[in-house]
């Protein structure tokens, strides 16, 4: 099993369990991002994700252990015991595991075990995956154009005026602009071989 470690980058993917549903409603897409806030921003870096009903995508990086430690010291987490990477995404994965189960009056595991994790080596990979992320719901049919759709990341590059907890600085540096980011995701990345 691949170790997440500082200041590496990684695609974090995982599907429901039996390729089961994840998400039920607005509230649950919304209260899912939220809660990977509470649990995870301490620990990562978030440059861009896309959530679809019953699986999810999420290009990180892991933080400097001292990032870490000064942000977790800040943090309204119950324990103050700061974990590895995979324990603190493990305890997200529970979290919200815990309220879907309570609200659907289910039991059980909701995600595929273990979640699912790819080192990104290269900026080039980091832009072709960012790309692959966003345009992942028209490839699955969840919708015409990723542009318009409600639960990725993608709107929020076109609105640095609103308040988000992704790294977008990074994300458009490293794509050289807006209007590069914005001509890229206009390719067809899946015509393309990404992994």
């Amino acid at each position: 099993m691949l170790k997440l470690e500082p200041n590496k980058y990684y695609h974090i993917y995982n599907r429901g369990n039996n390729k089961e549903r994840l998400f039920y409603s607005p509230d649950n897409y919304e209260y899912f991002l939220s809660k990977f806030n509470h649990h995870c921003f301490h620990v990562f870096n978030t440059y861009c994700y896309c959530l679809m009903s019953n699986h999810f995508h999420f290009l990180v990086s892991v933080r400097s252990v001292v990032e870490q430690k000064r942000l977790f010291t800040d943090s309204n987490l119950k324990s103050k015991v700061l974990r590895s990477p995979s324990r603190h995404l493990s305890n997200f994965f529970n979290s919200y595991t815990q309220s879907i189960n309570k609200e659907r009056n289910r039991t059980g595991a909701l995600f595929q075990r273990p979640f699912k994790r790819k080192e990104v080596d290269s900026d080039e990979y980091f832009r072709k995956l960012i790309v692959y992320i966003h345009q992942n719901p028209v490839h699955h049919n969840f919708t015409k154009s990723f542009k318009d759709y409600s639960y990725s990341s993608y709107s929020h590059f076109l609105n640095f005026d609103e308040d988000s907890f992704l790294n977008r600085e990074k994300v458009i540096e490293l794509f050289g602009g807006v209007v590069n980011f914005n001509a890229i995701h206009a390719e067809n990345i899946f015509d393309v071989e990404v992994f």
